[in-house]
């Protein structure tokens, strides 16, 4: 399969003609949101590289041997490095066993690839071990790093990567492309607000059911705020949900009662399907309050990423949400 994003024309095209005069840099960075199709870029720009015959525009003809062995993961010349499972780091051992892989020749004569994602999934010690790949690389080698979150990774890697900073397509765009990949049940408009103008994310959430995941959630939050809910309850089952999920969906909603409160029209509400709702929530605090909850979602947020105890994380923003008695 050949898909090429329509937003990612422009990037294939710079790329096709630097690989026709034999000009690709020997490392790639590949930066920009979650949902703007990094990855899928970066496995149809592997698949032309390993190809044998590519066909116009330098898509890869998917018949040939080098087609064939890529379709079904087995070739010899390219290497995805990812975390082992869900919240672990790509370690020192994963990045030496790359190091030594592209010491070796190419089976086919051509190009070694190794992907790395997500690249600030990269501990600092396996991030040390790659950095003297990227300063003295073997020939015909090339390495592709994608991240949402560049910034986590050091200068010293970030400075020897040639970087591709994919945006988010024009509002029009995505809903047009949007509109051929869903069924009638899914209202676009709404999953590309969810999902902040990342289409791919927004057909994600459309997979998942997201959107009456969120409806269920706001009528817990509704519930506990009126009193009807034990908060623990709810951040129980939140938790079975998941944590950052769960947290980010309050974020959201903390940042659109901000708005309204700020402003009787503001200019954009990333869930502008819930308006009412969300301002009957925020109608009887001040705005004070509403930034003292946001600011304790984003703490809580930043710190998914650590060693933390969940439940009690969790329990302690919907609690905050309870009315308070005596």
């Amino acid at each position: 399969m050949n898909e090429l994003l329509p937003w990612h024309n422009n990037y294939w095209k710079n790329l096709m003609e630097r690989k026709t005069v034999a000009q690709l840099p020997h490392a790639l960075m590949f930066t920009g949101p979650a949902g703007t199709g990094k990855t899928q870029f970066a496995d149809l720009f592997v698949r032309s590289i390993l190809c044998r015959q590519p066909v116009a525009e330098g898509f890869p003809c998917g018949d040939c041997k080098g087609c064939r062995l890529t379709r079904a993961e087995t070739h010899p010349d390219v290497r995805w490095v990812m975390p082992p499972e869900e919240g672990k780091v790509i370690g020192v051992d994963q990045i030496r066993e790359i190091i030594r892989y592209l010491s070796l020749k190419s089976q086919y004569d051509g190009y070694k690839l190794v992907i790395i994602t997500p690249a600030d999934k990269m501990n600092i010690n396996a991030a040390n071990s790659l950095l003297k790949t990227l300063e003295e690389p073997s020939a015909n080698t090339l390495l592709i790093l994608i991240t949402d979150r560049p910034a986590r990774l050091p200068a010293t890697i970030r400075s020897r990567c040639q970087k591709i900073s994919f945006i988010k397509p024009s509002r029009d765009a995505a809903l047009q492309w949007l509109k051929g990949k869903l069924d009638i049940q899914h209202n676009p408009a709404v999953l590309l607000e969810l999902a902040e103008g990342a289409p791919l994310l927004a057909l994600k959430f459309a997979d998942e059911d997201r959107v009456n995941q969120r409806m269920a959630f706001l009528e817990d939050l509704e519930n506990v705020s009126g009193g009807q809910s034990d908060p623990v309850l709810i951040a129980d089952k939140w938790l079975k949900f998941g944590l950052k999920e769960s947290l980010y969906w309050i974020y959201s909603w903390l940042v659109d009662m901000i708005r309204m409160k700020m402003a009787d029209q503001p200019p954009q509400l990333g869930n502008q399907d819930i308006r009412q709702r969300l301002w009957n929530m925020a109608n009887n605090q001040d705005i004070t309050q509403l930034f003292g909850r946001l600011d304790r979602v984003n703490r809580a947020i930043q710190l998914t990423d650590g060693q933390i105890n969940a439940q009690l994380l969790i329990e302690e923003i919907i609690l905050g949400w309870a009315p308070k008695h005596g």
